[in-house]
């Protein structure tokens, strides 16, 4: 039987929001021959959220990390424990959604098409504007609110990139799964509730914005795009993004990315 490892990463969340996620959690729809398995990795720095998964998620597997490595490195990390236990995808799942009940089984289904890599859901009530094809679900990237990990996606690229701690790191993934030659698909009927409508664009989550922009435009070949968002980073926090050393991607790889309209990454669909 395939099995599924649901992934999701804590850092300070609020029993609600985890309440939230259970309710939709143990109501969602699956196919009856996939076996579906879920792990929590915590990055919180103070009082563990240990009682609370295991009182809303029975049976599922917890671990405090010690420190707050960033989505992509936790996530690589529940990957390798994933895939190195058997699994056949990994779904990353930000811990303040709320899952329709269909999503989960429309995530699977995509997986079923031809040279699947990533699979993402549709986010609402704001949803992202990048276009998706409605019939294959060829979408240019794949959003990490709730995206699907095939086995052969992180055999071609190790998962994320590290040095973007956060943002950003859906999109390069995106790109370098398509330059292995995978495809990046929307699920439309795999709706999920991301519960941000009362998070403000706080001036270090801005930063962090600006910053991994810039590291996106060193790395995949763009450094007047770089360039323009270093100086946003100046312009905001005083002072220039202080950037890991970047290894630029191979030129034909790079014109897989779109850097033409801004942080959004793609043309949007209105």
């Amino acid at each position: 039987m395939p099995r599924l490892r649901v992934g999701v990463v804590l850092f300070e969340n609020t029993p609600g929001e985890l309440e939230r996620l259970a309710r939709s959690f143990h109501a969602s729809a699956r196919p009856s021959d996939l076996e579906v398995e879920l792990a929590f990795l915590d990055n919180s720095s103070g009082k563990t959220l240990a009682d609370p998964v295991r009182r809303l998620f029975p049976g599922a597997a917890y671990r405090r990390t010690g420190d707050n490595r960033g989505f992509g490195a936790t996530h690589n990390a529940g990957m390798r424990d994933a895939f190195g236990a058997g699994a056949d995808a990994y779904l990353c799942l930000n811990p303040d959604s709320v899952l329709h009940p269909g999503c989960l089984e429309a995530l699977w289904t995509a997986t079923g098409l031809p040279s699947t890599g990533l699979v993402d859901a549709r986010t609402f009530p704001e949803e992202h504007p990048k276009p998706y094809e409605p019939e294959t679900g060829d979408t240019p990237w794949c959003t990490g609110t709730a995206l699907l990990v095939t086995r052969a996606a992180f055999s071609a690229t190790g998962g994320f990139d590290e040095a973007l701690f956060m943002y950003g790191e859906d999109v390069d993934l995106s790109w370098r799964v398509r330059a292995a030659g995978l495809r990046t698909r929307t699920a439309p009927a795999a709706l999920v509730l991301h519960w941000v409508e009362y998070r403000p664009l706080d001036p270090e989550r801005r930063l962090r914005v600006l910053r991994s922009a810039a590291y996106l435009g060193r790395k995949w070949g763009a450094p007047a795009f770089a360039r323009s968002y270093e100086h946003l980073h100046r312009h905001f926090g005083g002072r220039p993004p202080e950037l890991p050393p970047v290894a630029p991607v191979p030129e034909p790889a790079q014109q897989l990315a779109d850097l033409h309209h801004g942080v959004r990454f793609a043309r949007s669909r209105w």
